[in-house]
């Protein structure tokens, strides 16, 4: 299986517990840092002690996990007060960023470790032990704003996103002020064009939970049991184009899996994407108005060597990628600017 490093892209919305508070990362922060009765605090000061508080929560010795997803992460961070040391997690507080790698990966399964060079050289890999890999993100979060832009690296067999997801949910919410945050899947306008120009639909997939007597049709039958239901759409000759998706998928969204229940009331909609400029496929989402949402796929964008000397170019396509979304999310600083 392809170990392709991809991107995806999410924003961020506060949620505060009542209209009567300052809807603004400034004020959530000022609470985080127990410096919300301080009058006179400067922005460096503010994203500089929550950048010190989000280390604290990360880089301790039990690995920050989601029971749910399995996956698991960490913080390797050095001394943040030493300017020689060439740390793992870097602020950027004129712009309001926070960037680097985190360790993370999956846990819960018993496995065998083998050595290749002499197979009688095996260790146990028990259920709390993560396999384990460096991941990228970049989170900038304006402190005039109630929403942040987070990008999370992983790869086409791994990812991460749960963990980290379900880390900042908590991070951005105050007991009291602010209930945890909207955190929603973006696709920038510059890829989505990129993909609808260069790439074609090679499949679909819709799969979703359902009672027996949904699945049965027969309301005589009593059962308690669930099935998990998966269908498969696939083109027989060439793909699908883009402009002929665009043309199916609502039709085909309509289409009755059962009498009571169409496609487009499965849970997860799923679909592959193939770069018709490099062949290589892509999985995407389809979101609740059944637009595509393809993932970043990186080597089509930068030079992958599959090294360390990736995260370097890695970051900075993000950061180019983050100028370029701007003004797609945060749409009143732009009218503002104009």
């Amino acid at each position: 299986m392809a170990h392709d490093p991809k991107l995806t892209a999410y924003t961020i919305q506060l949620k505060p517990s009542n209209t009567a508070i300052e809807n603004s990362n400034r004020w959530l922060f000022r609470n985080i840092i127990s410096e919300a009765n301080q009058n006179e605090l400067t922005d460096s000061f503010i994203i500089t002690e929550v950048f010190r508080a989000f280390i604290s929560a990360l880089d301790t010795p039990e690995m920050y996990s989601d029971t749910t997803s399995k996956k698991c992460m960490t913080a390797n961070q050095a001394d943040i007060e030493d300017s020689d040391v060439n740390a793992n997690i870097a602020l950027h507080s004129q712009q309001f960023i926070i960037e680097g790698k985190v360790e993370g990966g999956s846990y819960g399964r018993k496995r065998n470790k083998t050595s290749t060079i002499d197979k009688s050289n095996k260790s146990d890999v028990n259920e709390r032990d993560a396999i384990t890999e460096d991941f990228y993100f970049l989170l900038y979060c304006p402190l005039q704003s109630n929403k942040s832009t987070l990008f999370i690296q992983s790869y086409s067999d791994d990812s991460i996103d749960s963990v980290m997801k379900k880390f900042w949910q908590n991070f951005f919410s105050f007991q009291g002020t602010f209930n945890q945050p909207a955190i929603k899947r973006f696709v920038p306008i510059s890829i989505i064009e990129d993909f609808k120009t260069n790439a074609t639909v090679s499949g679909l997939t819709f799969t979703t939970d359902m009672p027996g007597e949904t699945l049965l049709e027969n309301t005589s039958i009593q059962t308690t049991r669930n099935y998990k239901v998966t269908v498969k759409i696939t083109p027989t000759n060439d793909d699908l184009s883009v402009e002929e998706f665009e043309q199916t998928i609502e039709p085909l969204q309509q289409t009755f899996f059962t009498r009571v229940m169409n496609l487009g009331q499965f849970l997860r909609k799923t679909g592959t994407l193939r770069d018709t400029s490099t062949n290589k496929t892509s999985p995407f989402d389809l979101g609740s108005s059944f637009e595509i949402q393809p993932s970043i796929l990186l080597s089509k964008y930068i030079p992958i060597n599959g090294d360390d000397s990736d995260f370097e170019r890695i970051k900075n396509y993000c950061f180019a990628l983050l100028e370029t979304v701007k003004p797609e999310i945060y749409i009143e600083n732009a009218i503002q600017e104009r």
